[in-house]
Protein backbone atom coordinates (compact mmCIF):
# COMPACT_ATOMS: atom_id res chain seq x y z
CA UNK A 1 0.00 0.00 0.00
CA UNK A 2 1.69 3.73 -0.75
CA UNK A 3 2.36 5.73 2.48
CA UNK A 4 2.09 9.74 2.56
CA UNK A 5 4.90 9.64 1.87
CA UNK A 6 5.50 7.79 -1.16
CA UNK A 7 2.49 10.09 -2.66
CA UNK A 8 4.87 12.85 -1.95
CA UNK A 9 7.48 10.99 -4.11
CA UNK A 10 4.66 11.37 -7.07
CA UNK A 11 4.05 14.94 -6.21
CA UNK A 12 7.62 15.70 -6.88
CA UNK A 13 8.14 13.77 -10.03
CA UNK A 14 4.97 15.55 -11.65
CA UNK A 15 5.96 19.24 -10.02
CA UNK A 16 9.30 18.52 -12.38
CA UNK A 17 7.65 17.36 -15.15
CA UNK A 18 5.58 20.20 -14.87
CA UNK A 19 8.44 22.62 -14.68
CA UNK A 20 10.30 20.81 -17.25
CA UNK A 21 7.70 21.72 -19.81
CA UNK A 22 7.70 25.44 -18.38
CA UNK A 23 11.10 25.73 -18.87
CA UNK A 24 10.31 24.62 -22.99
CA UNK A 25 7.17 27.48 -23.17
CA UNK A 26 9.33 29.84 -21.47
CA UNK A 27 12.10 29.44 -24.63
CA UNK A 28 9.03 29.72 -26.64
CA UNK A 29 8.52 33.04 -25.14
CA UNK A 30 11.60 34.04 -25.31
CA UNK A 31 11.92 33.30 -28.97
CA UNK A 32 8.34 35.02 -29.45
CA UNK A 33 9.49 38.36 -28.17
CA UNK A 34 12.52 38.41 -31.01
CA UNK A 35 10.01 37.85 -33.67
CA UNK A 36 7.82 40.27 -32.79
CA UNK A 37 10.34 42.68 -32.35
CA UNK A 38 11.03 41.81 -35.65
CA UNK A 39 7.44 42.41 -37.11
CA UNK A 40 7.03 45.49 -35.11
CA UNK A 41 10.22 47.11 -37.21
CA UNK A 42 9.32 45.55 -40.63
CA UNK A 43 5.46 46.91 -40.04
CA UNK A 44 7.03 50.33 -39.36
CA UNK A 45 9.44 50.71 -42.22
CA UNK A 46 6.97 49.51 -44.67
CA UNK A 47 4.36 52.25 -43.42
CA UNK A 48 7.32 54.72 -44.64
CA UNK A 49 7.78 52.75 -47.74
CA UNK A 50 4.29 53.28 -48.57
CA UNK A 51 3.93 56.46 -47.07
CA UNK A 52 6.45 57.93 -49.56
CA UNK A 53 5.40 56.05 -52.82
CA UNK A 54 8.23 53.87 -52.14
CA UNK A 55 11.24 56.43 -52.57
CA UNK A 56 12.03 56.30 -48.39
CA UNK A 57 14.02 53.61 -46.46
CA UNK A 58 13.34 50.87 -49.09
CA UNK A 59 16.95 49.52 -48.15
CA UNK A 60 16.15 49.69 -44.33
CA UNK A 61 12.51 47.89 -44.98
CA UNK A 62 14.73 44.87 -47.32
CA UNK A 63 16.94 45.05 -44.03
CA UNK A 64 14.09 44.32 -41.61
CA UNK A 65 12.33 41.79 -43.90
CA UNK A 66 15.61 39.69 -44.24
CA UNK A 67 16.39 39.72 -39.59
CA UNK A 68 12.34 38.81 -39.65
CA UNK A 69 12.98 35.58 -41.68
CA UNK A 70 15.92 34.87 -39.93
CA UNK A 71 14.07 34.51 -36.35
CA UNK A 72 10.79 33.32 -38.32
CA UNK A 73 13.02 30.42 -39.41
CA UNK A 74 14.36 30.31 -35.86
CA UNK A 75 10.72 29.63 -34.85
CA UNK A 76 9.73 27.12 -37.07
CA UNK A 77 12.79 24.93 -36.45
CA UNK A 78 11.61 25.45 -32.48
CA UNK A 79 8.33 24.62 -32.88
CA UNK A 80 8.55 21.23 -35.37
CA UNK A 81 9.03 18.81 -32.77
CA UNK A 82 6.18 19.63 -30.82
CA UNK A 83 3.25 18.69 -33.69
CA UNK A 84 5.35 14.92 -33.59
CA UNK A 85 5.24 14.31 -29.94
CA UNK A 86 2.41 16.63 -28.62
CA UNK A 87 4.59 18.21 -25.85
CA UNK A 88 3.20 20.71 -24.69
CA UNK A 89 1.45 19.75 -20.67
CA UNK A 90 -1.90 20.76 -19.68
CA UNK A 91 -2.59 23.69 -21.67
CA UNK A 92 -1.12 22.15 -24.98
CA UNK A 93 -4.83 22.65 -26.50
CA UNK A 94 -4.43 26.38 -26.38
CA UNK A 95 -0.52 26.80 -27.23
CA UNK A 96 -1.07 24.98 -30.32
CA UNK A 97 -4.36 26.58 -31.31
CA UNK A 98 -2.06 29.73 -31.12
CA UNK A 99 0.43 28.47 -32.94
CA UNK A 100 -1.90 27.70 -36.01
CA UNK A 101 -3.08 31.34 -35.69
CA UNK A 102 0.58 32.71 -36.06
CA UNK A 103 1.71 29.59 -38.72
CA UNK A 104 -1.62 31.38 -40.78
CA UNK A 105 -0.44 34.59 -40.17
CA UNK A 106 2.69 34.02 -41.69
CA UNK A 107 1.68 32.04 -44.23
CA UNK A 108 0.40 35.35 -45.59
CA UNK A 109 3.01 37.42 -45.54
CA UNK A 110 5.29 36.74 -48.56
CA UNK A 111 2.21 38.04 -50.56
CA UNK A 112 1.36 40.66 -48.30
CA UNK A 113 4.97 41.90 -48.80
CA UNK A 114 4.91 41.59 -52.29
CA UNK A 115 1.95 43.64 -52.82
CA UNK A 116 3.82 46.99 -50.46
CA UNK A 117 7.06 46.28 -52.91
CA UNK A 118 4.80 46.63 -55.55
CA UNK A 119 3.00 49.73 -53.86
CA UNK A 120 -0.50 47.76 -54.37
CA UNK A 121 -1.35 47.94 -50.63
CA UNK A 122 -2.30 51.24 -48.73
CA UNK A 123 -0.29 51.92 -45.00
CA UNK A 124 -3.72 50.85 -43.11
CA UNK A 125 -4.12 47.76 -44.87
CA UNK A 126 -0.60 46.95 -44.51
CA UNK A 127 -0.81 47.39 -40.62
CA UNK A 128 -3.92 45.48 -40.14
CA UNK A 129 -2.21 42.30 -41.21
CA UNK A 130 1.21 43.11 -39.25
CA UNK A 131 -1.53 43.64 -36.20
CA UNK A 132 -2.81 40.49 -36.55
CA UNK A 133 0.08 38.57 -36.85
CA UNK A 134 1.86 40.20 -33.93
CA UNK A 135 -1.52 39.60 -31.71
CA UNK A 136 -1.17 35.79 -32.71
CA UNK A 137 2.11 35.88 -31.33
CA UNK A 138 1.28 37.72 -28.11
CA UNK A 139 -1.48 35.77 -27.86
CA UNK A 140 1.43 32.56 -27.17
CA UNK A 141 2.46 34.66 -24.23
CA UNK A 142 -0.39 35.27 -22.60
CA UNK A 143 -1.30 31.50 -22.61
CA UNK A 144 1.94 30.65 -21.49
CA UNK A 145 0.91 33.00 -18.38
CA UNK A 146 -2.39 31.33 -18.09
CA UNK A 147 -1.49 27.77 -17.58
CA UNK A 148 1.59 28.16 -15.82
CA UNK A 149 1.32 26.65 -12.62
CA UNK A 150 4.24 28.18 -10.45
CA UNK A 151 3.42 31.42 -9.30
CA UNK A 152 6.91 33.55 -9.44
CA UNK A 153 7.08 32.35 -13.41
CA UNK A 154 3.79 33.05 -13.94
CA UNK A 155 3.78 36.47 -12.36
CA UNK A 156 7.26 37.16 -14.35
CA UNK A 157 4.87 35.97 -17.49
CA UNK A 158 2.44 38.13 -16.83
CA UNK A 159 5.23 40.84 -16.77
CA UNK A 160 6.73 40.04 -19.68
CA UNK A 161 3.11 40.04 -21.25
CA UNK A 162 2.44 43.77 -20.07
CA UNK A 163 5.86 44.78 -21.33
CA UNK A 164 5.63 42.99 -25.29
CA UNK A 165 1.56 44.22 -25.17
CA UNK A 166 2.91 48.10 -24.48
CA UNK A 167 5.44 48.04 -26.59
CA UNK A 168 3.15 46.86 -29.32
CA UNK A 169 0.75 49.70 -28.84
CA UNK A 170 4.33 51.93 -28.88
CA UNK A 171 5.04 49.92 -32.36
CA UNK A 172 1.13 50.88 -34.01
CA UNK A 173 2.07 54.35 -32.39
CA UNK A 174 4.78 54.14 -34.59
CA UNK A 175 3.73 52.71 -37.11
CA UNK A 176 0.59 55.41 -37.60
CA UNK A 177 2.64 57.90 -36.49
CA UNK A 178 5.03 57.35 -39.67
CA UNK A 179 2.47 56.87 -42.30
CA UNK A 180 0.84 60.03 -41.21
CA UNK A 181 4.11 62.32 -41.59
CA UNK A 182 5.21 59.89 -44.57
CA UNK A 183 1.89 60.82 -46.61
CA UNK A 184 1.26 64.30 -44.61
CA UNK A 185 -1.91 64.37 -43.78
CA UNK A 186 -4.55 62.58 -40.46
CA UNK A 187 -7.56 62.38 -39.83
CA UNK A 188 -9.47 63.18 -36.26
CA UNK A 189 -10.03 59.81 -36.18
CA UNK A 190 -6.45 58.78 -36.37
CA UNK A 191 -5.64 61.23 -33.70
CA UNK A 192 -7.96 59.47 -31.07
CA UNK A 193 -7.06 56.16 -32.04
CA UNK A 194 -3.33 57.48 -31.45
CA UNK A 195 -4.27 58.87 -28.07
CA UNK A 196 -5.87 55.43 -27.53
CA UNK A 197 -2.39 53.76 -28.16
CA UNK A 198 -0.76 56.27 -25.58
CA UNK A 199 -3.23 55.68 -23.19
CA UNK A 200 -3.27 51.65 -23.45
CA UNK A 201 0.78 51.57 -23.26
CA UNK A 202 0.40 53.65 -20.30
CA UNK A 203 -2.01 51.11 -18.45
CA UNK A 204 0.74 47.87 -19.53
CA UNK A 205 3.52 49.73 -18.12
CA UNK A 206 2.07 49.99 -14.70
CA UNK A 207 0.93 46.36 -14.94
CA UNK A 208 4.65 45.61 -15.80
CA UNK A 209 5.42 47.17 -12.95
CA UNK A 210 2.74 45.43 -10.70
CA UNK A 211 4.43 42.14 -11.28
CA UNK A 212 8.19 42.49 -12.38
CA UNK A 213 10.51 41.53 -10.51
CA UNK A 214 12.94 44.11 -8.27
CA UNK A 215 16.02 43.36 -11.23
CA UNK A 216 13.54 44.08 -13.72
CA UNK A 217 11.95 46.94 -12.68
CA UNK A 218 15.45 48.44 -11.35
CA UNK A 219 16.62 47.95 -14.99
CA UNK A 220 13.55 49.54 -16.30
CA UNK A 221 13.41 52.38 -14.37
CA UNK A 222 17.28 52.96 -15.54
CA UNK A 223 16.50 52.99 -18.80
CA UNK A 224 13.45 55.13 -18.73
CA UNK A 225 16.10 58.32 -17.97
CA UNK A 226 17.60 57.34 -21.18
CA UNK A 227 14.41 57.09 -22.96
CA UNK A 228 13.85 60.01 -25.79
CA UNK A 229 10.82 61.42 -24.04
CA UNK A 230 10.65 64.97 -24.43
CA UNK A 231 11.46 64.97 -28.75
CA UNK A 232 8.83 61.53 -28.51
CA UNK A 233 6.40 64.35 -26.33
CA UNK A 234 7.34 66.97 -29.09
CA UNK A 235 6.86 64.77 -32.29
CA UNK A 236 3.56 63.47 -30.89
CA UNK A 237 2.10 67.09 -30.57
CA UNK A 238 2.30 67.81 -33.69
CA UNK A 239 0.98 64.69 -34.94
CA UNK A 240 -2.13 65.85 -32.39
CA UNK A 241 -2.44 69.19 -33.79
CA UNK A 242 -2.94 67.57 -37.48
CA UNK A 243 -0.69 68.29 -40.65
CA UNK A 244 -1.30 69.84 -43.41
CA UNK A 245 -2.82 68.07 -46.09
CA UNK A 246 -0.84 66.59 -48.62
CA UNK A 247 2.44 67.81 -47.61
CA UNK A 248 4.75 64.95 -47.47
CA UNK A 249 7.89 64.85 -45.31
CA UNK A 250 10.35 61.58 -44.65
CA UNK A 251 12.71 63.59 -43.11
CA UNK A 252 9.83 63.89 -40.26
CA UNK A 253 8.26 60.59 -41.14
CA UNK A 254 12.09 58.93 -40.43
CA UNK A 255 13.14 60.93 -37.23
CA UNK A 256 9.48 60.19 -35.98
CA UNK A 257 10.46 56.45 -36.77
CA UNK A 258 14.16 56.32 -35.43
CA UNK A 259 12.81 58.23 -31.81
CA UNK A 260 10.23 55.64 -31.33
CA UNK A 261 12.45 52.77 -32.36
CA UNK A 262 14.81 54.11 -29.44
CA UNK A 263 12.84 54.04 -26.93
CA UNK A 264 11.15 50.98 -28.25
CA UNK A 265 14.81 49.10 -28.49
CA UNK A 266 15.67 49.92 -24.92
CA UNK A 267 12.05 48.28 -23.99
CA UNK A 268 13.36 44.87 -25.55
CA UNK A 269 16.36 45.07 -23.90
CA UNK A 270 14.10 44.78 -20.39
CA UNK A 271 12.30 42.20 -22.23
CA UNK A 272 14.87 40.20 -23.20
CA UNK A 273 16.33 40.32 -19.59
CA UNK A 274 13.43 39.48 -18.04
CA UNK A 275 12.71 36.21 -20.84
CA UNK A 276 16.29 35.18 -19.65
CA UNK A 277 15.39 35.38 -16.04
CA UNK A 278 11.87 33.37 -16.96
CA UNK A 279 14.62 30.25 -17.69
CA UNK A 280 16.49 31.06 -14.95
CA UNK A 281 13.97 30.52 -12.38
CA UNK A 282 12.94 27.29 -13.65
CA UNK A 283 16.35 26.20 -13.69
CA UNK A 284 16.23 27.33 -10.29
CA UNK A 285 12.96 25.35 -9.32
CA UNK A 286 13.58 22.21 -10.88
CA UNK A 287 16.98 22.09 -9.28
CA UNK A 288 15.23 22.91 -6.26
CA UNK A 289 12.34 20.11 -6.80
CA UNK A 290 15.15 17.27 -7.35
CA UNK A 291 16.66 18.08 -3.87
CA UNK A 292 13.33 17.58 -2.25
CA UNK A 293 12.52 14.48 -4.27
CA UNK A 294 16.05 13.12 -3.21
CA UNK A 295 14.88 14.28 0.54
CA UNK A 296 11.66 11.96 0.11
CA UNK A 297 13.54 8.76 -1.27
CA UNK A 298 16.20 8.75 1.54
CA UNK A 299 13.12 9.03 3.50
CA UNK A 300 11.22 6.51 1.87
CA UNK A 301 14.04 4.03 1.75
CA UNK A 302 14.58 4.45 5.77
CA UNK A 303 10.46 4.04 6.11
CA UNK A 304 11.36 0.66 4.08
CA UNK A 305 14.42 -0.40 6.22
CA UNK A 306 12.11 -0.27 9.66
CA UNK A 307 11.00 -3.36 10.69
CA UNK A 308 7.65 -2.50 12.21
CA UNK A 309 6.52 1.36 13.47
CA UNK A 310 3.88 1.17 15.59
CA UNK A 311 2.21 4.59 15.11
CA UNK A 312 -0.93 5.09 13.91
CA UNK A 313 -0.98 6.49 10.59
CA UNK A 314 -0.42 10.24 10.04
CA UNK A 315 -3.06 12.42 8.65
CA UNK A 316 -2.79 15.70 6.64
CA UNK A 317 -5.20 18.45 8.26
CA UNK A 318 -5.65 21.66 6.82
CA UNK A 319 -4.43 24.69 7.31
CA UNK A 320 -3.53 25.12 11.45
CA UNK A 321 -4.79 21.86 12.09
CA UNK A 322 -1.73 20.42 10.79
CA UNK A 323 0.66 22.54 12.78
CA UNK A 324 -0.96 21.82 16.39
CA UNK A 325 -0.70 18.00 15.69
CA UNK A 326 0.52 16.43 18.94
CA UNK A 327 4.50 14.95 18.91
CA UNK A 328 2.33 11.97 20.85
CA UNK A 329 1.55 10.44 17.28
CA UNK A 330 4.92 9.63 16.57
CA UNK A 331 5.84 6.77 18.98
CA UNK A 332 8.21 4.24 18.10
CA UNK A 333 12.18 3.55 19.29
CA UNK A 334 15.35 4.13 17.31
CA UNK A 335 14.56 5.30 13.90
CA UNK A 336 11.18 5.11 14.04
CA UNK A 337 10.48 8.60 15.83
CA UNK A 338 12.44 10.65 13.90
CA UNK A 339 11.52 9.20 10.13
CA UNK A 340 7.68 9.23 11.55
CA UNK A 341 8.93 13.13 12.28
CA UNK A 342 10.56 14.42 8.82
CA UNK A 343 7.47 12.58 6.98
CA UNK A 344 5.04 14.51 8.97
CA UNK A 345 7.12 17.97 8.43
CA UNK A 346 7.56 17.51 4.99
CA UNK A 347 3.42 16.76 4.70
CA UNK A 348 3.20 20.07 7.06
CA UNK A 349 5.45 21.81 4.35
CA UNK A 350 3.75 20.69 1.61
CA UNK A 351 0.63 21.64 2.91
CA UNK A 352 2.09 25.00 3.61
CA UNK A 353 3.63 25.37 -0.09
CA UNK A 354 0.38 24.65 -1.80
CA UNK A 355 -1.40 27.21 0.36
CA UNK A 356 0.85 29.43 -0.70
CA UNK A 357 0.79 28.58 -4.24
CA UNK A 358 -2.94 28.73 -4.49
CA UNK A 359 -3.57 32.42 -3.02
CA UNK A 360 -0.37 33.89 -4.93
CA UNK A 361 -1.62 32.06 -8.14
CA UNK A 362 -5.18 33.76 -7.68
CA UNK A 363 -3.58 37.26 -7.50
CA UNK A 364 -1.82 36.72 -10.88
CA UNK A 365 -5.26 34.71 -12.43
CA UNK A 366 -7.40 37.94 -11.62
CA UNK A 367 -5.32 40.10 -13.74
CA UNK A 368 -5.14 37.26 -16.63
CA UNK A 369 -9.22 37.34 -15.84
CA UNK A 370 -9.61 41.11 -16.92
CA UNK A 371 -8.00 41.04 -20.13
CA UNK A 372 -9.95 38.23 -21.13
CA UNK A 373 -13.18 39.64 -20.27
CA UNK A 374 -12.50 42.92 -21.81
CA UNK A 375 -11.40 40.59 -24.87
CA UNK A 376 -14.66 38.80 -24.91
CA UNK A 377 -16.64 42.44 -24.44
CA UNK A 378 -14.03 43.44 -27.68
CA UNK A 379 -15.70 40.51 -29.42
CA UNK A 380 -19.16 41.16 -28.74
CA UNK A 381 -19.11 44.81 -29.47
CA UNK A 382 -17.23 43.93 -33.06
CA UNK A 383 -19.77 41.44 -33.76
CA UNK A 384 -23.22 43.24 -32.88
CA UNK A 385 -22.20 46.50 -33.59
CA UNK A 386 -19.88 45.82 -36.83
CA UNK A 387 -17.19 47.92 -34.78
CA UNK A 388 -13.24 46.76 -35.72
CA UNK A 389 -11.43 45.84 -32.75
CA UNK A 390 -9.92 49.58 -31.90
CA UNK A 391 -13.04 50.99 -32.49
CA UNK A 392 -14.77 48.75 -30.06
CA UNK A 393 -11.90 49.65 -27.28
CA UNK A 394 -12.18 53.27 -27.61
CA UNK A 395 -16.14 52.42 -27.22
CA UNK A 396 -15.68 51.23 -24.09
CA UNK A 397 -13.44 53.37 -23.39
CA UNK A 398 -15.13 55.79 -23.43
CA UNK A 399 -18.08 54.88 -22.25
CA UNK A 400 -15.55 54.06 -18.67
CA UNK A 401 -14.30 57.43 -18.68
CA UNK A 402 -17.92 59.10 -19.21
CA UNK A 403 -18.91 57.22 -16.62
CA UNK A 404 -16.38 57.37 -14.35
CA UNK A 405 -16.17 53.41 -13.98
CA UNK A 406 -13.08 51.68 -14.44
CA UNK A 407 -13.21 49.26 -18.27
CA UNK A 408 -13.19 46.55 -16.65
CA UNK A 409 -16.56 47.22 -15.05
CA UNK A 410 -17.90 48.47 -18.47
CA UNK A 411 -17.17 45.25 -19.96
CA UNK A 412 -18.66 43.34 -18.05
CA UNK A 413 -21.67 45.52 -17.96
CA UNK A 414 -21.48 44.52 -21.30
CA UNK A 415 -21.28 40.79 -21.36
CA UNK A 416 -24.08 40.77 -19.04
CA UNK A 417 -26.10 42.18 -21.89
CA UNK A 418 -25.25 40.16 -24.62
CA UNK A 419 -29.17 38.57 -24.90
CA UNK A 420 -30.34 42.20 -25.22
CA UNK A 421 -28.29 43.20 -28.22
CA UNK A 422 -29.67 42.85 -31.63
CA UNK A 423 -27.93 40.22 -34.02
CA UNK A 424 -26.68 42.11 -37.72
CA UNK A 425 -28.35 40.55 -40.29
Amino acid sequence: MKTALGFLVAARRCEIRDLEQLTLTCELVKIVSELVHCFQRERGTSNIFLGSGGHNVAAQRQACIAASVSVEAQWRAWIDPLALDGVCGSGGVRLFTHIALVLHGLDELPKLRADIQALQCSTGHATKLYNRLIAALLGLVFEAADIATDPTVSRLLVALFNLMQAKEYAGQERAAGAAAFALGKITPEEVQALQALIDLQEQCFQRFETFSAPESLQQWQALQSRQPLVELERMRRKLMAGLPTGQRDGTLAQSWFDCCSLRMDQVHLVESHLATSLQQVCAHRISASQAELEDHRVLLAALDSLSEITAPPVVLMPGDCLAAAPDTLLTGDGMGPRVMRSIFDSLQIQSQKLQAVSEELAVVRGALEERKVIERAKGLLMAHQGLSEEEAYRLLRQTAMGKNRRIIDVARAALSMVELLPVRS
